[in-house]
């Protein structure tokens, strides 16, 4: 049985271990995941996995940093597609040519000083290059494009609608 003097204690380590406001942001990061494989199944993407991996990837406590991960997001992964799709045509398992492309994608996105979009161009390129895909890598690339902006369309939705930060949490989270 607990105590009265335990009870302050642990709704104190609660509070202080921020629980409740990360159960929120996990639950709002589960519900993303679920709506994106449920609307790429409604849309058909042959590969929705990417949109809900995308909407885990970029969901975050904080709705700023959700939104700047977004941007990145979208635009490695325009950045990565266009690339690959051109990539493939002139790879033919060169080695050196890949990891040309790659630098070309982090050279890109560092250019246009997007620093973090320049991983994801690169892992958008490897897909689009190294995974044989009978469609061709036109529809590949433009595929992986709807699919992980359906993951950023969905987290943002969700980061603004369900559970929405009030003006003083998001001052509290920037003060972590």
């Amino acid at each position: 049985m607990a105590t009265d003097v335990e009870a302050p204690v642990a709704a104190k380590w609660w509070k202080r271990k921020h629980v409740g406001d990360r159960a929120i942001n996990a639950f709002k990061t589960s519900l993303a995941a679920v709506l994106c494989l449920w609307l790429a199944t409604l849309f058909r993407l042959e590969h929705g996995y990417w949109a809900a991996v995308s909407a885990i990837v970029v969901m975050a406590s904080d709705s700023a940093v959700t939104l700047l991960s977004c941007r990145d997001r979208v635009i490695g992964t325009a950045i990565g597609a266009l690339l690959g799709w051109g990539t493939y045509y002139v790879w033919h398992g060169h080695y050196l040519l890949y990891g040309l492309a790659v630098l070309v994608c982090l050279l890109a996105c560092s250019t246009l000083e997007f620093e973090k979009a320049g991983r994801l161009a690169a892992v958008t390129l490897t897909i689009i290059v190294l995974i044989k895909i009978d469609s061709g890598p036109g529809t590949a690339a433009l595929a992986r494009f709807l699919e992980v902006s359906l993951g950023v369309v969905v987290a943002l939705a969700v980061t603004h609608l369900v559970f929405p930060q009030r003006p003083v949490e998001q001052a509290e989270s920037a003060a972590r």
